[in-house]
């Protein structure tokens, strides 16, 4: 069986990702290992390709979840806020169509969702926000990190190719 190099690269780029949050004892390190796994494409132009869309879409859906919970507050509206969170991804889907940016979709829906769903505003809402649009980021910039700069030297890919044909044949 052979295990691929997007394969090992999003297990590093994950694997970095929950590191550093613990290491600076940041909580929930899921948005950074969302946004690396769905970042790390094939080559480094689609990774940053994809990229860019994520970083559009969480800004985006991120700050629509700021003015939609900033007029909820306001206005003491949570008893219709089950109706109030599906107007809102309307509203992003058609924004994201609007300024040709079909690809941010989901994780402008995701993040949006994340924000008005969550019951636990630590700091307050917009200070969450900020927060999910940082560790959204960070997994797309280690992504595109480890799929630029991580290489495996030739000598190890020959081997482990090697390896996968020997175990091949002692299958048979």
């Amino acid at each position: 069986m052979k295990i691929g190099m997007r394969n090992i690269k999003t297990t590093i780029s994950v694997f970095i990702c929950l590191l550093v949050f613990e290491l600076i004892n940041r909580e929930n390190a899921i948005f950074a290992c969302i946004a690396a796994v769905i970042c790390l494409q094939n080559t480094i132009l689609d990774s940053l390709e994809k990229g860019i869309a994520r970083i559009i879409g969480t800004i985006i859906g991120g700050a629509v979840g700021i003015i939609v919970l900033f007029v909820v507050n306001n206005f003491s509206a949570y008893n219709i806020l089950i109706f109030i969170i599906p107007i809102g991804i309307m509203v992003l889907i058609h924004i994201c169509v609007m300024i040709n940016m079909k690809q941010s979709v989901v994780i402008c829906c995701v993040v949006y969702l994340s924000i008005m769903i969550s019951k636990s505003h630590e700091g307050g809402y917009l200070l969450y926000t900020v927060n999910r649009v940082l560790d959204t980021s960070f997994g797309i910039l280690v992504a595109l990190m480890v799929n630029k700069y991580l290489t495996i030297p030739e000598s190890i890919r020959h081997r482990i190719k090697h390896d996968d044909t020997e175990e091949t044949e002692e299958e048979k």
